[in-house]
């Protein structure tokens, strides 16, 4: 079985929409996460579980650095220095990165290499520490920070940082 990365979104001629496509692709795949965990916990390993133990590896390992790199190289820089409640919320999602990434390398070991899970409580316990960060930060970007980047950022400025997004991945828009 091949696992190949696909992006979650539509296009990147608009920033924000990809940023809200790999929240929502976000969500919808630590659900199934939550559930990968808990049927392992049930039932114990088997090679569609490992298969999915790969896919999610696969697709993670890209996303999330792919999304913070979004952020960090793509849109913080254009709100940086608008507001102290701005840059306050930005310096909270870098931490957050920084949380997720940690929280990520340790449940990566174990995707990466489904037949070294055999402590199924522990691994259900990382996956729920790594959904719950990860959702949690998500939930912080789109109550509270999407909101303010709205009000700041023209519709050029989001255009170009979604240009700058597919740059990241050696696209053209």
């Amino acid at each position: 079985m091949e696992f190949i990365y696909k992006e979650p979104v539509p296009g990147f001629d608009d920033g924000l929409v990809v940023l809200q496509s790999y929240h929502e692709d976000f969500l919808e795949r630590g659900k199934q996460l939550l559930q990968l965990a808990a049927n392992l916990k049930q039932n114990g390993m088997n090679e569609d579980y490992a298969n999915q133990c790969m896919e999610a590896y696969c697709h993670y390992s890209h996303a999330t650095h792919l999304h913070h790199q979004d952020e960090e190289q793509s849109l913080f820089p254009l709100l940086l220095g608008s507001s102290a409640l701005v840059d306050g919320m930005i310096e909270r999602l870098m931490m957050d990165h920084e949380e997720i990434e940690e929280s990520w390398s340790k449940l990566a070991k174990q995707l990466s290499n489904p037949g070294t899970i055999t402590n199924f409580d522990y691994f259900l316990h990382q996956t729920i520490e790594f959904e719950k960060i990860l959702r949690e930060h998500l939930t912080r970007e789109d109550e509270d920070f999407s909101p303010q980047v709205k009000k700041i950022l023209t519709s050029e400025q989001i255009r170009q940082a979604g240009e700058k997004m597919a740059e990241l991945r050696h696209l053209t828009v």
